[in-house]
């Protein structure tokens, strides 16, 4: 059964649980970040074997960077979480699932591109796989954080909002002019 079947109020998960299932997504993401330095430097080795090394090493680079925020935002939301859980850490995680969702169609750009087609040089084939499979799986990760948020929320109960902007205040004849002029 995936995370996806599961309706995030079946089992009221404890909050500790939540965060260190965010910590092992935040290890994943550091790992996969590695993984994708490594695959940098095997591109740049065997450059003259790409028909674009270019496209390779922006498409690493995007998601190098794509990563290291998703990483970075879910290191605030696990630092701050034991304070109280707030509309702002669920909104993080939902944000960061919705992005994940979108950039799918990236690597499925990039395999179609690069990858499904004859290459001119085949020995290539499994780096270009590596690289492609490495940033797909992470964002398949990164797609259960809405149902960590959704868990998140149940589980820490009322979740406080952001505060409002203070009212601002207009006295009567302030309002009266402002309406009908002087």
């Amino acid at each position: 059964m995936s995370t996806q079947d599961l309706n995030p109020s079946d089992d009221l998960v404890p909050v500790e649980t939540i965060v260190g299932d965010l910590q092992r997504s935040r290890e994943s993401s550091q790992a996969t970040i590695e993984s994708l330095a490594a695959c940098r430097l095997e591109v740049e080795a065997g450059s003259r074997q790409f028909e674009s090394p270019q496209a390779a090493l922006e498409y690493i680079d995007f998601f190098v960077g794509f990563i290291g925020r998703a990483a970075a935002e879910i290191d605030i939301v696990v630092a701050e979480v034991p304070q109280g859980v707030t509309t702002a850490h669920l909104d993080a995680l939902r944000q960061i699932a919705s992005n994940a969702a979108a950039e799918q169609r990236r690597c499925l750009m990039f395999r179609d591109k690069w990858i499904n087609r004859p290459l001119p040089y085949e020995q290539i084939r499994p780096l270009l796989n590596r690289i492609s499979n490495e940033t797909r799986d992470q964002l398949a990760d990164y797609r259960d954080l809405a149902l960590a948020a959704s868990r998140l929320g149940a589980a820490a109960g009322p979740v406080s909002p952001p505060e409002p902007p203070p009212a601002r205040t207009m006295g009567r004849r302030a309002m009266f002019n402002r309406l009908f002029g002087k």
